[in-house]
């Protein structure tokens, strides 16, 4: 069974572990060494794809593992939990996720037939080219354009920021074909090989972390793409292709920032437990349990939501909502934890020797990427606003409001979760009151928080490997009050909109955390080691 993650079924446990013991074994080793000297490794990348890892996703047809997205889950999480190289781990999901996907979701059988088998064998390397310098978050504002010529199209433009920029054979470029307005609407996506002349890599990028993954800018000048590289019908790139993409972004890369906060986990409690001031180990203290079991509490809270998130994906559902909740949330949680490891380890965090601060400087990406937080927030608000019910969004938190048992047994007030209920309920029916940005992203705050809650709740239905139900049901009475006082002033702020949300800030404001309760879950995890 895998060590820290006592959610798995045993055969989940075993594909999780191959890759955690690949990743250990192969990456990370070098990975100090490449990450200092910003170094991109072929060999490596060679030892990647013999392991069937470039083509997870991709059907067994076209050479590939045919991997559920949850499955792609799994796999990113353990090999950053293995190798703790962000940046390869980067490189290496951006070509099997937002390099490929696009082909697998929109490309018709001859595209496929050409490019799949290349990709799942990792002879070539694939990327998303996206994002523009003019165009960030704005993403659909994008001036690359691409002008219908006799046999195809010639585009010009630039990107930047693109992930294997320098070392791929294959982009899915977006780019405008419709009328000249900034927008959506018009834009078509491009099969596009670096071979094509006039494609160029303009600048290699360097960076505050992920330095063992290239990013370059991309030129593109009169560059000639055959009709047959058009990827999905003309103008449906962004609105078709890009959001379905990110979508698969946002589940499947950001569970690696869960196993580097594993990575850290684990670090953090050896640490611990070796160093010694004031005459005993810094373990005995209270600062540095609290914050070991902020780390635990975070990592399963972000896990949890992700495998939810990726289960329902592989039913085939569009979720934006969900898939932006898991971004928003695993990744500031785990920018939280990374700074409270440097905290545990002092002085030594602050040097390479420990390799916690290259987490620390590699986690940052995860807030900015696919997205920033700040879009994240307000898709949420946007798709929980337009949602016509939402009763059925949260089933856990109506299951618990009904459990009397598991109320008292977490030393709840009865009402308890229905008044947050009651509050999801009031916020939907004035979201169109909701007017300034700051009203909006409070109450993305409060739909993320009621997720996360939900998504533990559902963990204490049943009990799990070593993580018994009794342990499950304290780490949630830990949670809860973390993440309120997290989110407190966005509760605040839209009090005035809900009273059930008032009554619910009420019950919260008596919570706290019990030291009793930090001291036991530690020592939990001590067990662990």
């Amino acid at each position: 069974m895998a060590k820290w993650n006592p959610f798995l079924t045993d055969e989940e446990s075993d594909f999780y572990n191959t890759v955690f013991e690949f990743s250990k074994e192969k990456i990370y080793p070098s990975a100090e060494h490449r990450d200092e000297k910003e170094i991109w490794d072929p060999e490596i990348w060679n030892q990647i794809a013999k392991a069937g890892l470039a083509g997870l996703p991709i059907p067994s047809e076209y050479g590939g593992q045919n991997a559920t997205c949850f499955q792609c889950c799994l796999a990113t999480e353990a090999f950053a939990s293995g190798s703790i190289d962000g940046g390869l781990g980067l490189s290496w999901s951006a070509h099997m996720i937002i390099g490929t996907m696009p082909i697998l979701l929109q490309g018709n059988e001859a595209q496929k037939n050409k490019y799949l088998p290349r990709l799942a064998s990792g002879e070539w390397i694939a990327g998303l080219a996206l994002t523009e310098a003019s165009s960030g978050s704005d993403a659909a504002s994008l001036l690359t354009r691409a002008e219908e010529t006799e046999g195809g199209y010639i585009l010009n433009g630039s990107k930047m920021y693109i992930t294997n920029g320098p070392v791929g054979q294959l982009f899915i470029v977006m780019a405008r074909t419709g009328n000249k307005s900034r927008g959506p609407m018009g834009v078509s996506a491009f099969l596009v090989e670096s071979s094509f002349p006039g494609f160029k890599v303009s600048k290699l990028l360097r960076k505050l972390g992920h330095h063992t993954s290239m990013t370059a800018e991309l030129v593109f000048e009169d560059m000639f793409v055959p009709k047959e590289n058009l990827l999905g019908p003309l103008g449906s790139g962004f609105l078709r292709i890009g959001k379905a993409t990110l979508e698969w972004e946002r589940t499947v890369l950001i569970a690696g920032v869960v196993g580097a906060m594993e990575y850290a986990l684990e670090s953090s409690l050896n640490y611990a437990k070796q160093r010694e001031q004031f005459g005993k180990s810094i373990s005995n203290f209270y600062a540095i349990q609290e914050k070991i079991v902020k780390i635990w509490l975070f990592m399963n809270s972000a896990r949890l939501l992700i495998y939810y998130a990726a289960k329902e994906k592989d039913k085939g559902g569009s979720l934006p909502l969900l898939s932006s909740v898991c971004k928003l949330y695993a990744s500031e949680v785990s920018e939280s934890a990374a700074n409270d490891t440097i905290q545990i380890f002092g002085g030594y965090g602050f040097m390479r020797e420990y390799q916690v601060e290259r987490f620390y400087r590699d986690i940052k990406l995860a807030t900015i990427g696919g997205g920033t937080s700040e879009i994240q927030r307000s898709i949420i608000f946007s798709a929980f606003s337009s949602s016509k019910e939402i009763t059925n969004l949260f089933p856990n938190l109506q299951f618990a409001s009904k459990n009397l048992d598991l109320l008292k047994k977490m030393n709840l007030e009865e009402n308890y979760f229905q008044y947050l209920l009651d509050a999801l309920h009031e916020l939907h029916a004035q979201s169109k009151s909701l007017k300034h940005q700051s009203l909006e992203f409070a109450c993305s705050d409060i739909i993320t928080y009621a997720f996360v809650i939900d998504t533990n709740l559902a963990s204490i239905k049943e009990e799990t490997n070593w993580y018994s139900l009794d342990q499950k049901i304290l780490d949630l009475q830990l949670l809860m009050p973390i993440l309120f006082y997290r989110y407190v002033l966005s509760f605040q702020n839209l009090q005035s909109y809900s009273p059930h949300l008032s009554n619910y800030i009420k019950l919260c404001m008596n919570q706290h955390l019990d030291y009793k309760i930090i001291e036991s879950c530690f020592q939990f995890l001590e067990s662990r080691l």
